[in-house]
């Protein structure tokens, strides 16, 4: 609410609780007050959970009651008093029916009022996971037993178009077979279907935030299979004025406890063929044969003399991805061995390498 309750509001006047005594008598007075006055409060920007209350004052009134209608009591309560003309309600509850009326706290007269339905909740939609060729939407706040219509544009269009209706229990949608490279527009909105008097009634919410994403560009991959990931200790690198040692010694740049690969955002620190692009602090999704998928993060390039001719493995271990450790927290049989493909969430071939753009 927009002002906390006090105890000047415990009541309502006495003038106006004598003259109407139950809910009924009060709907009657109300609406009889509104025929002969107008309709004297005004209902603006209604919201899921809010809307604004405004009304013409009084010069020979600085206080007006507001109270609001308990419809399984059947009776007006006490809401909260005020001295200006305006009020916005806060704490609302969605898709609801709400009535309020206004007293002069002065005169105990009626001002008016205000019958509003509050809005649908609109849904949030969050991008949860990104590929070449598709995106998975997460979808959140949606009225148990609603269902919830889903659009999407792609970048340059102009009109959104419907792609899917889900239901409220479903948290999460993936949007399948899109091109790589490309931006889409997502939003959507809630649909809530009821039945009065046997007829079907349909609401629906305004329209979530749009969000917006990319998916990722593929990128070819060399006839090796990338089996063997094999490492390079960071504190090798040690031109300071590189990106390569500020990303590697930077605040952000972390050791990974149970690998000993150094981390940003999430990200593995790998070192690839210039194929894969040349820039320090590229992101990319590799998946490994054995369905795991990881985001690496380019911290470095592996030397052109010592790969194919495309520049996309190294040639001396057929390796095409090359991870960059701290040499005291690597696991022994890694040492021991030289592969982290040997680890359980590495194994097996690469067969995607993706970029994020």
């Amino acid at each position: 609410m927009a002002e906390e309750p006090t105890d000047s509001y415990a009541q309502a006047p006495s003038s106006f609780t004598e003259s109407v005594q139950s809910g009924f008598d009060i709907i009657s007075s109300i609406y009889s007050a509104q025929e002969k006055n107008g309709n004297l409060v005004k209902v603006s920007n209604v919201k899921d959970s809010s809307a604004k209350l405004s009304w013409q004052g009084n010069d020979l009134c600085n206080s007006y009651r507001v109270c609001r209608f308990n419809i399984i009591k059947n009776q007006w309560e006490p809401w909260l008093t005020t001295t200006k003309t305006s009020l916005k309600l806060r704490e609302l509850n969605a898709n609801t029916q709400y009535k309020f009326c206004v007293i002069n706290d002065v005169t105990g007269e009626l001002v008016g009022v205000a019958q509003f339905t509050t809005r649908i909740v609109k849904p949030k939609l969050t991008v949860t996971e990104r590929d070449g060729d598709a995106l998975r939407l997460g979808i959140k706040k949606v009225q148990k037993g609603a269902k919830v219509e889903l659009y999407r544009k792609k970048a340059g269009s102009k009109k959104y178009k419907k792609i899917a209706t889900l239901s409220s229990k479903k948290k999460s949608y993936t949007d399948k077979d899109l091109k790589s490279a490309t931006t889409y527009y997502y939003k959507a909105k809630t649909v809530v279907t009821t039945k009065k008097n046997g007829k079907k009634i349909v609401k629906k919410s305004g329209y979530s935030k749009t969000k917006k994403a990319t998916t990722l560009l593929k990128m070819g991959l060399p006839a090796v299979s990338g089996k063997t990931k094999t490492y390079a200790i960071y504190t090798a690198v040690t031109a300071r004025s590189s990106p390569q040692y500020k990303l590697l010694h930077s605040d952000k740049c972390y050791t990974d406890e149970k690998t000993g690969i150094r981390m940003v955002d999430g990200c593995y620190c790998v070192a690839l063929g210039s194929y894969y692009g040349t820039k320090i602090g590229t992101k990319y999704k590799i998946t490994f044969s054995n369905g795991n998928a990881i985001d690496v993060i380019l911290c470095d390039q592996k030397a052109d003399r010592h790969t194919d001719s495309k520049h996309q493995y190294a040639v001396n271990n057929s390796d095409i991805v090359e991870f960059y450790v701290e040499r005291s927290k690597m696991p022994a049989k890694i040492r021991n061995r030289g592969n982290y493909g040997i680890l359980e969430e590495f194994s097996g071939s690469v067969v995607s390498i993706e970029k994020y753009i």
